[in-house]
């Protein structure tokens, strides 16, 4: 049997393909890192490639792969991946950083999976208008393993499933971080298009902000701030106070 992409080589190894999805600012490349991370302790030899054209973090971190908040990694640059087949050969476990970008990609990882390597690529799954990228999708139904991450809400701090876009900008390729993207819920999403990528209003997003699960922890702690706890329905000192009498009659029975 044969593969005809590339020279990949077929063994008995099982090969895969896992995907790593989400909006941007959801830690997919965190996750990449972390995988390519546990297969080296098992003695796996990796390779990381980064979209070449991602020039974000290189002053910071050089030419390898790098996190929002600039983790990196050493990696190989490129713009399609046929490009690196031959350094994929030598290798067992394949990370793809930005997998949407290469054109390539899904005829690369599926080449390389029937060849027994393990191929994890992180990508985002939508554009900002929530369409497909390219043919990148046509990846999922060859994957053994597909997860979505999510981001926290920059309007609201709910969940974010979404990247928006910040400006005019209208190319699908256009690469970015906090200047040019967010990443938003449903309803949050639906609002900024609605407005017509006009600035929201600071309180538009009020009602889904203060319902967070951090905002409603802080309205429990002012809450218990204002009102003591009761137990048995009778006035007792506050929680603070029971709590250091607890500690001192701890110590004292040490």
């Amino acid at each position: 049997m044969s593969v005809s992409y590339g020279n990949c080589q077929l063994n008995h190894a099982k090969g895969q393909i896992q995907i790593i999805f989400g909006p941007m600012f959801s830690g997919k490349t965190t996750e990449l890192i972390r995988r390519l991370k546990r297969y080296e302790v098992a003695n796996h030899k990796c390779l990381i490639v980064k979209y070449a054209k991602d020039l974000r973090y290189e002053s910071k971190c050089g030419q390898g792969v790098a996190t929002h908040d600039q983790q990196s990694r050493a990696a190989v640059a490129a713009t399609v991946l046929s490009s690196i087949a031959h350094l994929a050969n030598s290798c067992s476990v394949i990370g793809i950083d930005e997998g949407q970008f290469f054109p390539d990609v899904v005829e690369f990882c599926e080449a390389m999976a029937n060849a027994g390597k393990i191929v994890v690529v992180a990508a985002l799954d939508g554009t900002y208008q929530r369409s497909g990228f390219g043919g990148f999708l046509n990846l999922v139904p060859l994957a053994e393993n597909v997860v979505k991450l999510t981001a926290v809400c920059m309007r609201c701090y709910g969940e974010a499933a979404f990247t928006q876009r910040l400006g005019s900008e209208t190319e699908v390729e256009l690469i970015g971080g906090t200047e040019k993207y967010m990443a938003v819920c449903r309803e949050c999403y639906r609002k900024f298009n609605e407005a017509d990528g006009e600035p929201l209003a600071d309180d538009c997003c009020h009602g889904n902000r203060m319902s967070s699960p951090f905002h409603q922890f802080q309205q429990q702690q002012a809450i218990l701030k204002k009102s003591p706890l009761k137990m048995n329905n009778s006035p007792t000192k506050p929680l603070t106070a029971d709590v250091n009498r607890i500690l001192s009659f701890d110590k004292e029975n040490l």
